[in-house]
Order: structure tokens, then C-alpha cells, then sequence
């Protein structure tokens, strides 16, 4: 005797999935019992096969409506950008003021401080921004003024993509400049760019591409018709990295070490000269050190 055959579920319904479940993008198996409907892709057979109508009817509904509604999500929450770091903003403010009140512990980072409070990650842009309109707005210069006003930051004339533009501009001149990234140039360019009518979202990528070390093409332009061409000879490089060596302690630990490669790179492209050569070089140099005199100048004894 066999054990009784046991009854599994089998498809019973198979039907477009507008019809069962309101979508239609494939076909819904509906099996028997508690199974959910499991569905399936409709291949580009069984597509080029349906009436137009239905056809058109499926493309709009699996095409056009969601990324309608994408969009429309998208472009609220850009609107929205700019409030939120700004409210983001003043939610920093008062995590300082706590932290030196005592009220909340010394150490509390700021992102758990708002996932705490609010309930949720911090996103990424809007911190970004917060800290822009903190750099911007909050934060004051010589005169006592700020870069630029929060009026010209939450009118609509200044997109959100300036602004993102912006804030890559800022952390990049804080890295350069430090303390001093307020009055650098490509600060104050920036600052005009926001404040003065034309195509502010052009030049602020112009001003980022200057600090990348990109050449612009107003640059390329001025480049070939009224900067003169320089010639980079062996002894204008030596000038370079001597000035640079000279300022190393102004460097930050990474150009420093950058730059002792740079030397130890060439003590080791000399030492592989043959040692005949190099040996009459430093004699030569020598001699004209102990004379007072250029290094290229052929001290000579008086006949």
C-alpha cells in the first residue's frame, strides 16, 4: 500500500494582472487555498501579440504613471531642499547650545542627536546644505556681514543646484585655505556669482573646475591668445619645489609627505648617474660655494 497522495495547490485562474490585482505589467496565477498569486512577465511575444488598445493601456500604465509620480516626488522634495536645511540649521544651533548647557552629554554626535529627535537618518543633501547656509549666512566676515544674505539663499531665483554647487566650493577652500578660506579668491568669485544677475549655476562650475586644477574654456581661450607660453626648464622646477619646501610647515601632513617623495624621487634619478660624473658636478658646485658665487659661474685662478 501506498501513503495517500498528498494534494498540492494547482493554478486555477490565469488572467491578465490588471484584472486580479490592478497592475499590468504580466499574468497572475491564482492558486487554490491560502497561496498567494504568483505572477509572471508576459514576453515580447505574447506583448506584440495583445490588441493595440490593451497594448497602449499596459505602456501607460507600467511607463508613464510611475515615473509621472517619480517626478512629481522628485520635484517636491527639491522644493522642500532649502527649508529643511535650513531647519536643519537651527536644529545644529541648538545641539551646541545643549551640549555647552550640559544638558545632553559632551560627546553626542549630531547625527544621533536628530535620529534621536526626529526619528529618522539624516539625509545627506540636506546636511549638506545645512552646512552651506551655516558657511553662508550664519557665519560672518571682517565686516561683520555675512557671505552672502538669507535672502538671496531662499529666494527662487537660486536653485538648488547652485547651491550644491556651492557647498563643494566651500569644503574644498576650507581644505585649501583653512581658517582663511573666507577671503580667498575663489570664495569671493563665488560670493559674486550668487549675489549679482547672470548665469551664477555656469561660473560656480567654473570655480569648482579651477579648484580641481581643470582648465576652463574662458582659461583656454586667454591661454592662447594673451598669456604667454612659460617654458618649465630643469632650474624653473628646482625654484618651484625649493619655494615649496621652504613652506612645508604650512602643509598639511599629506603635502608634506607628497612633496618628501618628490625630493627622495629625485636624490634617487641622481645617485643612478655614474659616479664619475656626479663626483666633478659637486666639485664644481663646491668650488663656486666656497668662492661667494653662482653655482654656474667658472671660477678661474688669476693668472
Amino acid at each position: 500500500m501506498f501513503p495517500p497522495q498528498k494534494s498540492f495547490p494547482t493554478a486555477a485562474v490565469l488572467s491578465q494582472t490588471v484584472d486580479e490585482t490592478g497592475r499590468t505589467h504580466g499574468l497572475a496565477v491564482q492558486t487554490k487555498g491560502n497561496m498567494p498569486k504568483v505572477e509572471r512577465k508576459l514576453t515580447f511575444t505574447e506583448y506584440t501579440s495583445m490588441k493595440a488598445a490593451d497594448l497602449f493601456k499596459h505602456v501607460a500604465e507600467v511607463a508613464v504613471k510611475p515615473v509621472e509620480a517619480l517626478n512629481k516626488a522628485t520635484d517636491k522634495v527639491v522644493s522642500n531642499l532649502k527649508d529643511a536645511a535650513k531647519s536643519v540649521a537651527a536644529m545644529k544651533r541648538l545641539h551646541t547650545e545643549r551640549i555647552n548647557a550640559r544638558d545632553i552629554p559632551g560627546d553626542t554626535p549630531f547625527k544621533k542627536y536628530f535620529k534621536d529627535n526626529v526619528g529618522g537618518e539624516l539625509p545627506g543633501r540636506v546636511e549638506a546644505l545645512a552646512s552651506l547656509f551655516n558657511a553662508l549666512v550664519l557665519t560672518l566676515d571682517a565686516n561683520g556681514k555675512p557671505l552672502i544674505a538669507e535672502d538671496i539663499y531662499d529666494d527662487e531665483g537660486t536653485p538648488v543646484d547652485w547651491l550644491e554647487k556651492a557647498s563643494a566650493i566651500v569644503n574644498a577652500a576650507r581644505e585649501k585655505h583653512g581658517e582663511q578660506w573666507k577671503t580667498c579668491d575663489e570664495i569671493l568669485d563665488m560670493v559674486n556669482a550668487l549675489t549679482k544677475p547672470g548665469d551664477a549655476g555656469k561660473k560656480l562650475k567654473d570655480i569648482r573646475e579651477q579648484q580641481k586644477g581643470n582648465a576652463t574654456p574662458e582659461d583656454e581661450d586667454e591661454g592662447s591668445s594673451t598669456k604667454p607660453v612659460v617654458a618649465i626648464t630643469p632650474a624653473l622646477a628646482a625654484e618651484y619645489l625649493i619655494a615649496a619646501i621652504k613652506q612645508a610647515q604650512e602643509k598639511n601632513a599629506d603635502e608634506q609627505y607628497e612633496l618628501c617623495c618628490a625630493v627622495w624621487n629625485i636624490n634617487n634619478a641622481w645617485a643612478g648617474l655614474p659616479e664619475r660624473m656626479t663626483r666633478a658636478l659637486d666639485t664644481k658646485f663646491q668650488k663656486a660655494a666656497k668662492q661667494g658665487v653662482a653655482p654656474h659661474v667658472e671660477v678661474v685662478a688669476a693668472a
